[in-house]
């Protein structure tokens, strides 16, 4: 059975006035299970942060270890601080678990109804009332399938626009409304968080009156993608590689001259120039069939790297160069295996280059680390 791939997205506002937002969302993925932490801490500005990062790193850290939810909801409400003013600690606390057979476990704590969006239907994640340590918990547990949506949001998201274009602010039936009139299965996590997020801004006229924050969790087929760039350092291993390569799931991608020409060479299809479109800072790039993109190496790479850094850029960008072109394929992969040429390069050893593209192995660190900030697998290795 394919594993399906939870695609996940965060949306926020912080409170009109506040430079932090007083929610956080830690994700951790691992091989075992894909986990969510949200909290929403008292107040807002530093004081909700401080809470809200504690709440979710506490409560990530111990979920990591196999610590039961039993444990982790006392853990949380006995380890805050004290606020001074109300003489409380508090922030709410919302779990999404998901294993790799789809089976997802939802718990909330003081946190709005999670919303299941399944078929164009969008009704409340199926939970249960539970007692814990004295606490009053929802707990839930349902198998999901390909394309069924997890929507999480904090109570800002909820209240918006009460007191003002609505009396009695949005509400759980409003959000659930506005998800299944104007959003899709078919829509990716982004877009389906960045249009709630969007509606919730203009219901407080843009001023929001309360730290918001929207998390969708989208179950799909997993999208892989291959990277060969550099020759390998014994030329006895060209066609292997590119075999390998070629017989890869998903995009494949080949990044520098010389591998390109290598690739073209085991193939026996040509390698074509493309100058119909041409950036000043950015080398052209070029086609060979059964390939998704060909581009430069090193240059590439560095620029790829620095558009991964901002995504919300990359992704309203119309630049059509290599580096983007790159950066979105990227993006929108899962798991990107890449295939690192050892051979060396002597143009890489010009000390007129910019000092982070002399060494490959740090060109290749550096996008590793880009993508892995990202969420994404990554795996490298070195031919």
């Amino acid at each position: 059975m394919n594993r399906l791939y939870p695609e996940i997205a965060v949306a926020q506002l912080s409170k009109a006035g506040e430079e932090l937002c007083g929610d956080k969302v830690e994700i951790a993925r691992t091989e075992a299970a894909t986990t969510v932490v949200i909290s929403d801490g008292l107040g807002s500005g530093v004081k909700a942060n401080i809470l809200a990062t504690l709440t979710t790193k506490i409560t990530s850290s111990l979920l990591k270890r196999n610590v039961p939810i039993t444990e982790v909801v006392p853990t949380i409400t006995q380890t805050l601080p004290v606020c001074r003013e109300r003489k409380i600690a508090y922030s709410t606390l919302q779990i999404i678990k998901l294993l790799p057979d789809s089976m997802a476990t939802v718990v909330e704590f003081d946190s709005p109804t999670t919303f299941l969006f399944r078929g164009g239907q969008v009704v409340p994640f199926p939970t249960e009332a539970r007692n814990i340590g004295g606490k009053a918990i929802r707990e839930g547990r349902l198998l999901l399938g390909e394309g069924d949506i997890i929507v999480a949001v904090s109570d800002g998201v909820i209240h918006a626009g009460i007191g003002g274009l609505l009396k009695l602010g949005w509400d759980w039936p409003g959000i659930s409304a506005e998800l299944a009139a104007h959003c899709s299965p078919a829509d990716d996590a982004e877009k389906i968080a960045e249009h709630i997020l969007g509606c919730c801004n203009g219901y407080y006229l843009g001023q929001p009156g309360d730290d918001s924050t929207v998390v969708v969790i989208k179950l799909r087929r997993p999208r892989n993608l291959t990277l060969f760039t550099g020759p390998p350092a014994n030329r006895d291993m060209d066609e292997q590689i590119v075999k390998r390569l070629m017989g890869g799931e998903g995009k494949k991608v080949v990044a520098g001259g010389t591998t390109a020409n290598i690739v073209s060479r085991v193939l026996g299809l040509p390698v074509n120039v493309d100058l119909n479109y041409q950036d000043p800072e950015i080398p052209p790039i070029a086609t060979i069939d059964n390939l998704d993109l060909v581009t430069e190496g090193v240059l590439t790479l560095t620029a790829a790297i620095g558009r991964l850094h901002d995504i919300r850029k990359l992704r309203a960008s119309a630049r059509r160069d290599g580096a983007t072109l790159l950066a979105r394929l990227l993006y929108e992969a899962d798991r990107i295996d890449i295939l690192a040429g050892t051979a060396v390069n002597p143009a890489h050893q010009n000390p007129n280059f910019p000092a982070q593209i002399n060494i490959k192995a740090q060109v290749i660190a550096n996008l590793r680390n880009a993508l892995e900030d990202l969420g994404k697998r990554v795996t490298v290795e070195w031919v």
